[in-house]
């Protein structure tokens, strides 16, 4: 092989050499990135999400809506109640959540037309919990209370706020109406004892009992009338043992002074006492 040829080979060879340690580099350009670049979406697929803040902190936050009414606040007022506010669509407040700076919280709903207050339910800090219901004119008319020794009561008030009407149970059991007039004595009530007999009592205008009607637990009806000194001065029961109607006069002093009975074959027996109960005339 002549030294032209020679030369000639030997510069193909070159050239072939050279392109392909330029495609070697670019392959190892290419090869970098790709790896690099895959490293990045591994490391992006192995790294944790950044952490998303789960609280939103602020003194007062107002939503409005489309037409940019405030339809809702939430919010401190003025003297440290935190309450959340619902307003309708003319931004008259309807619907009130608060709990106060002393512990007790609350649910008020007005009415539409005035934003008057006609409902609302509170627990007391001290545990009582009450439903009020009130009328067009802020008064209360109805109050449903569950007190932190459990007695519920129901009461209904008058347009002067006075108590007309209360029913009550205790912690014990006793269950009791109460019906009180205009200016607020009571004049009639019914009680139950948890293991006594069921009454009832009417009282004056100043009231004090004058007539009491009740059932004993052995089924003995009794009727008593009272002066208004509180004295017994009349009673009325039937027997539970003979079923024999009995009659008891008294005089101011408490003593019976006249006694009538009923025996059994329907004969009647009428005694007349003197002021130290004793006899001082039979029949028969």
């Amino acid at each position: 092989m002549s030294d032209t040829r020679s030369e000639a080979v030997t510069d193909a060879l070159t050239r072939r050499i050279d392109r392909l340690e330029r495609e070697n580099r670019r392959l190892r350009r290419y090869g970098t990135l790709t790896v690099v670049g895959l490293a990045a979406l591994l490391a992006m697929g192995q790294t944790a999400p950044a952490p998303v803040g789960n609280a939103i902190e602020a003194e007062r936050f107002v939503l409005r809506d489309s037409a940019g009414n405030v339809r809702a606040i939430l919010g401190l007022r003025p003297d440290g109640t935190a309450a959340l506010a619902l307003a309708d669509d003319t931004q008259q407040e309807r619907a009130l959540l608060s709990v106060s700076r002393d512990g007790q919280a609350g649910v008020e709903l007005s009415e539409r037309a005035s934003g008057r207050v006609r409902a609302g339910l509170t627990v007391r800090a001290d545990g009582t919990a009450q439903l009020a219901l009130l009328d067009q004119a802020d008064r209360p008319r109805v109050e449903l209370r569950a007190y932190g020794d459990g007695r519920p009561s129901l009461t209904l008030l008058d347009q002067a706020g006075r108590p007309r009407s209360l029913l009550a149970l205790t912690a014990e059991g006793a269950t009791g109406l109460t019906l009180y007039d205009r200016n607020g004595r009571r004049r009639t009530a019914m009680g139950l004892e948890p293991a006594g007999p069921p009454a009832i009592w009417l009282y004056d205008g100043e009231g004090n009992g004058r007539a009491m009607l009740a059932v004993t637990g052995d089924g003995q009806p009794t009727l008593n009338l009272t002066d208004s000194g509180g004295k017994g001065r009349l009673w009325l029961r039937v027997s539970s043992d003979f079923q024999l109607p009995f009659l008891s006069l008294h005089d101011r002093d408490g003593k019976q002074r006249v006694a009538m009975l009923l025996r059994q074959g329907g004969v009647p027996t009428v005694a007349l006492g003197d002021a130290a109960e004793r006899v001082i005339w039979k029949a028969p």
